[in-house]
């Protein structure tokens, strides 16, 4: 979905891990301890335009409204692969942040789970 190379940080690994997350934005600590954040408006933006490119087509599931897509996407701010042997989520931010996980449990327990509490949601890739 993204040509540019994601920022990888590895929660659970040195510092790194997610402190917070708000309906604005989720907060976390890089690897090297330094206070970061991801803006949650920004990617659904993003994620939002990426989402009516061309190239970009995605087919609705059936009994899916072109409404309830739109809608959908309004709330979308990146894509995940929670199933991998390396559990991910990569934000549509500029550095295209990308939490990479130890566990299916934590990617839920540490992001998507309070995520989807703030109203917001990830594009399934697997």
């Amino acid at each position: 979905m993204n040509q540019t190379a994601p920022e990888i940080v590895r929660i659970g690994v040195a510092s790194a891990r997610v402190t917070s997350v708000t309906q604005q934005r989720v907060e976390y600590l890089d690897e090297a301890g330094q206070e970061q954040f991801v803006d949650l408006e920004q990617c659904a933006r993003n994620w939002a335009r990426s989402s009516k490119d061309p190239e970009q087509e995605f087919s609705l599931v059936p009994g899916a409204s072109a409404e309830s897509a739109a809608t959908w996407n309004s709330r979308c701010v990146g894509q995940r692969g929670a199933l991998g042997d390396t559990p991910w989520v990569e934000f549509m931010n500029e550095r295209h942040t990308r939490f990479e996980f130890g566990t299916y449990e934590a990617i839920y327990a540490d992001l998507l789970g309070p995520l989807a509490k703030a109203g917001w949601q990830t594009f399934d890739t697997d």
